[in-house]
């Protein structure tokens, strides 16, 4: 697996001594509709003091190595991106976010109205996270990570259909240049 600059295996068992309320967190992360999740975070956010929102941001710089021109004002787009980014890599924001700010967090967003009604399978849970996704497809068709575009000399690109094409396929000789 090829990882490109996301956090290998970090999936964690049942019963690892977490914070309740840091684990009904994961679950909502992991297991509810990504757009009521994001919705949690916006209303959640907006309790948080200023301080504490820097110090989730910047644990979504580290973390997710995303929002690198996102102030901590910006609160649906770092809602977005921790959404996104914890389904793509799981315990990526987690892991690297302060215990005590991600507590606030866990707890903020697990008492705003948008998560009522989300904890249905909370019972039936392991807690484990999923693996991470495998970029190893992703890259070997010329996709560069770092500039989110693919590399127009591999001859990558889509067609009408949305497909993404690698080397030799699609296009050919590169002179589609691809989604950006």
């Amino acid at each position: 697996m090829v990882n490109l600059g996301r956090r290998q295996d970090t999936r964690q068992p049942d019963g690892s001594g977490e914070d309740p309320v840091v684990r009904q967190y994961r679950f909502l992360l992991r297991e509810a509709a990504p757009e009521a999740v994001e919705e949690a975070h916006i209303q959640a956010m907006t309790r948080l003091s200023p301080e504490q929102r820097l110090i989730i941001l910047t644990s979504i710089q580290h973390g997710l190595l995303a929002g690198q021109r996102l102030s901590s004002e910006d609160i649906s787009k770092m809602a977005r991106l921790i959404v996104l980014g914890e389904r793509r890599s799981p315990n990526a924001f987690i892991s690297t976010c302060d215990p005590v700010v991600l507590r606030a967090l866990s707890d903020a967003v697990i008492h705003t109205e948008a998560s009522f009604g989300l904890f249905g399978q909370y019972a039936t849970w392991d807690g484990v996270d999923p693996a991470p996704e495998d970029d190893a497809e992703w890259a070997s068709a010329g996709f560069n990570p770092d500039s989110g575009r693919w590399n127009v000399a591999r001859g990558t690109g889509r067609d009408d259909s949305g497909i993404v094409h690698g080397a030799g396929g699609g296009w050919g000789g590169g002179d589609g240049g691809g989604a950006g």
